[in-house]
Parts: C-alpha cells; sequence; structure tokens
C-alpha cells in the first residue's frame, strides 16, 4: 500500500471513528478488506502561526503563594476558599465572579501581546481528502 493511500484512510477512518469507543477487553480481528477509493487529496503549503501558551494553573498558583512571601499562608487560606466557593457556585458563577473573570482576561491579555512578540513558527498545512469509498465484493 502507498503512503497516499495510508493518508487517504487515515484521514477518512479519523472521520469515521471520531466518538466510537471499544468496550474494554481483546478484540480479535481477521478480516480482508477490498476497497476502491476515488477522488482527490489536496496538500496545503505550510502556514506561519504566533505560537500560543495554555497557562498552567497548579504551577501559576504555586508561584502566586510563592510570590505572596510572609503573606503566604493568608493567601494560602484565601486560595481555598475561592476554591470551594468556586465548586459551590458551579460553572454558572454569579455576576461578582464574572467580573472578577474579566479582571483576568486583561491579565492573560497583557500575557498574549507576549507570546504575539514571539517570532512565528511555521507548521505543516492541511491535507483535506475527498474521496468516495466503495466496498469491493469478490
Amino acid at each position: 500500500m502507498d503512503t497516499l493511500t495510508k493518508v487517504v484512510l487515515a484521514k477518512l477512518m479519523e472521520k469515521e471513528t471520531k466518538g466510537v469507543a471499544l468496550v474494554p477487553g481483546v478484540h480479535n480481528v481477521d478480516q480482508t478488506i477490498v476497497l476502491k477509493l476515488s477522488g482527490t487529496v489536496t496538500k496545503l503549503a505550510p502556514v506561519e502561526y504566533t505560537p500560543t501558551v495554555d497557562i498552567p494553573l497548579l504551577p501559576t498558583l504555586a508561584l502566586v503563594l510563592e510570590k505572596a512571601g510572609f503573606q503566604r499562608e493568608r493567601a494560602k487560606t484565601l486560595l481555598v476558599e475561592a476554591m470551594t466557593e468556586a465548586l459551590t457556585i458551579g460553572d454558572q458563577g454569579s455576576e461578582h465572579v464574572a467580573e472578577r473573570v474579566k479582571d483576568i482576561e486583561v491579565a492573560m491579555g497583557h500575557v498574549r501581546e507576549v507570546t504575539e512578540a514571539l517570532p512565528k513558527k511555521t507548521k505543516q498545512g492541511a491535507t483535506k481528502v475527498e474521496v468516495e469509498v466503495t466496498d469491493v465484493v469478490l
């Protein structure tokens, strides 16, 4: 099987198996498959992108506690209270919390300004597969 055919099958199976979960256990496979594939594969050119970062929550909170200095124990107490309150009010939160989230989003905006200044990186262009699959019965 050539590389192009493997790419086509991988892309097609990625779509077909999304959300499919096997039950735990050993599954035996013994099947012969003959398929006819017809269509096009388009490989787009590489693209530049700005690297982004996901700010790791636990290390961030650990560093906040470290930077709190002599207020560390008080900051830890406040953090535990805030976590407990956030769990209690759930995802819906309150208007008060929504206002505080805006403050955090502003701070994250400052961090994004730093990441946007990072040098651009290049990643492979997307592969678009428009192929019809037909089972061939022997």
